[in-house]
């Protein structure tokens, strides 16, 4: 079994790698988020994505949410 699978983004659509047996390797770990980024990212991904992975490009589309 592969470590890394190509996702969907649920929010996007985008594929992308999703590493999740090997989270410090992964893409959305190079996205610098606040306590309060994380959270509110956290919770959108819950209630509208089932918690499922999001790709970097809604990570920081949802990161700049938080700032305006």
């Amino acid at each position: 079994m592969s470590k890394h699978a190509i996702e969907g983004c649920p929010r996007c659509g985008r594929l992308f790698t999703c590493k999740l047996n090997a989270s410090l390797k992964c893409d959305c770990m190079n996205v610098a988020l606040t306590t309060n980024e994380m959270q509110y990212i956290r919770d959108i991904s819950v209630m509208e994505y089932d918690g499922s992975c999001l790709c970097v490009h809604c990570l920081e589309e949802l990161r700049q949410e938080t700032q305006g």
